[in-house]
C-alpha cells in the first residue's frame, strides 16, 4: 500500500481497500463524515488552539469560533490580565451582574455566542483557548495534524463511513475494531493533567 501522505492519496487508498472502481464521487463524502466522527472521539492536545476575540463596548455578546468543540479557557487580556469565570446562563441572569456595564468577570455560552458579564463598558481583548473540530481536508487544505500524524485513523474512519453506502455490512465490524483500536491509541497519549472546564458549543 502507498504512503497516505495528504488528501488525495487518502482518497486512493480507500478505494484500494474498497476494492471499488466506481465509488470516486462518493469518497470525499467518506472523508467527510469521517472527520467528524473524529471530532467527536477524539481528544488529543493538537486539537487545543488559541485565538483572539474582540468585545464591542454595549454588547454582552461575542461570537465563537465555528469550529469550536469544547472551551477550555478565556482570559481578559488587560491589565491585570485575568481568567474569567464561567457560570450557566441562569446563575448569571440571577446575579444581575449582566445588566450593569463595566470590565467583564463571568461569561457564559449561549448557541454559538459568548454572553459577558458585566457588559463590556470598552472594547477588550480575550484569548480564547478551545478543542477545534477536526481541520477538514479538501483539494485546497490538502493534509493536517491528525493525518500527519495518524493516517491508520483517517482510513479506517473513512472505511467505517462507506459501509452502508455499500451495503457491505459484514464488514462493519472489521473496520469498527480497527477504527476504536486507532482512537484509543491516540486518546491513551499522556495530553493533559489535571482537570480541564469544558464548554461545549451549540
Amino acid at each position: 500500500m502507498s504512503a497516505i501522505t495528504d488528501y488525495a492519496s487518502l482518497q486512493t487508498a480507500v478505494a484500494n481497500w474498497l476494492h471499488r472502481t466506481d465509488l470516486a464521487p462518493f469518497i470525499a463524502d467518506f472523508i467527510a463524515l469521517a472527520e467528524a466522527r473524529m471530532s467527536s472521539d477524539i481528544a488529543a492536545r493538537p486539537m487545543d488552539v488559541r485565538t483572539s476575540l474582540v468585545t464591542t463596548a454595549g454588547s454582552a455578546y461575542v461570537s465563537l469560533p465555528v469550529d469550536m468543540l469544547e472551551m477550555r479557557r478565556l482570559i481578559l487580556s488587560a491589565d491585570p490580565v485575568i481568567a474569567l469565570r464561567y457560570e450557566s446562563p441562569d446563575q448569571l441572569l440571577a446575579d444581575r451582574t449582566g445588566s450593569i456595564s463595566g470590565r467583564p468577570v463571568k461569561f457564559s455560552v449561549i448557541g454559538p455566542q459568548l454572553q459577558l458579564a458585566p457588559v463590556p463598558d470598552a472594547s477588550y481583548a480575550l484569548e480564547l483557548t478551545y478543542q477545534q473540530r477536526i481541520p477538514a481536508l479538501s483539494s485546497i487544505n490538502t493534509t493536517n495534524w491528525l493525518l500527519a500524524a495518524f493516517p491508520n485513523v483517517y482510513l479506517y474512519a473513512a472505511l467505517c463511513a462507506a459501509q452502508p453506502f455499500i451495503m457491505n455490512d459484514a464488514r462493519i465490524p472489521t473496520f469498527e475494531k480497527l477504527y476504536l483500536q486507532s482512537v484509543d491509541a491516540i486518546n491513551s497519549i499522556d495530553w493533559y493533567s489535571g482537570s480541564t472546564m469544558q464548554v461545549r458549543a451549540k
